[in-house]
């Protein structure tokens, strides 16, 4: 049972929050040699390989059998009630099979895409953004998702080219405000958060969560992640303080050992060294 602290003459039961982090199944561009700007392969919003479809069905049945609304071995207020999405191709192509298995909807969150953007490199090094799914293609592509007004033309501005990796971690920062929003008006009949992202941004969340100090260039430490692994978190609200503590670090036996793919060390590395590898 939750404990009872005594503020004064008030008495304040902690809240908590879970919060489930998949990094989307394999992409096109996970699958190449050399995602880097200059590939002119890369494609500026892949789709998922042949593997990667089977990874989202596997992380899907995992979720819904772990974590789902009948889940026996998971209490109520952890299972999952929301669902929310990066709005590149590849995390949305993750989530759908989530959201069938689960009975939700998707709902598109703008501020959760990979550091870069949605951009075209060259081989001689030239960059042209892109806007990204709109409004329209996201309705086509996925019907029933929840797309806010603002991504009505696509979400990406198309002058910034490649966001920084210092611009990822501003962003992000404001992600995790946004988190600890949602944990502090939390019931328990609200479940817990499932939010489907990407790599790189998983170990900016993370690190931010933990209260790390973010740098630029070589990183000391990574938290890295394999395609359509899960992270889980839970994020307790305290008078004391807020705590995020990780319960579950990439989990990825739902998917068997021959179609595991990424979470490499020295792939997340070429993103921080090489701006536009994510």
């Amino acid at each position: 049972p939750r404990t009872t602290r005594r503020l004064g003459a008030l008495r304040f039961s902690p809240r908590a929050m879970r919060l489930y982090i998949v990094r989307h199944a394999q992409s096109a561009n996970n699958a190449l040699a050399h995602p880097s700007l200059m590939n002119p392969d890369r494609d500026s919003d892949p789709s998922l390989t042949e593997v990667g479809f089977k990874q989202a069905e596997c992380v899907a049945r995992f979720l819904k059998e772990e974590y789902g609304a009948g889940a026996e071995r998971c209490a109520v207020e952890n299972r999952i009630g929301r669902l929310y999405s990066s709005p590149m191709r590849r995390c949305m192509l993750t989530s759908a099979p989530i959201a069938r298995e689960l009975g939700l909807d998707i709902t598109v969150r703008g501020d959760i895409f990979e550091h870069g953007g949605c951009f075209e490199g060259s081989a001689d090094g030239a960059v042209k953004g892109r806007p990204g799914m709109g409004t329209e293609q996201l309705e086509r592509e996925f019907p029933g998702c929840v797309v806010p007004a603002e991504l009505d033309k696509g979400w990406w501005k198309e002058s910034r080219g490649v966001e920084t990796v210092e611009e990822a971690q501003e962003r992000i920062a404001g992600v995790v405000k946004w988190l600890w929003e949602l944990a502090e008006a939390s019931q328990p009949r609200d479940g817990a958060v499932c939010i489907v992202v990407h790599g790189m941004f998983i170990d900016i969340l993370c690190k931010q969560l933990a209260g790390a100090p973010m740098s630029i260039g070589k990183q000391r430490a990574m938290f890295c992640t394999n395609n359509a692994g899960v992270h889980a978190f839970e994020l307790l609200v305290a008078p004391e303080g807020n705590i995020a503590g990780m319960l579950r670090f990439n989990q990825v036996d739902h998917v068997p050992v021959e179609l595991q793919t990424g979470g490499s060390v020295d792939g997340l590395d070429e993103c921080y060294m090489n701006e536009g590898s994510a």
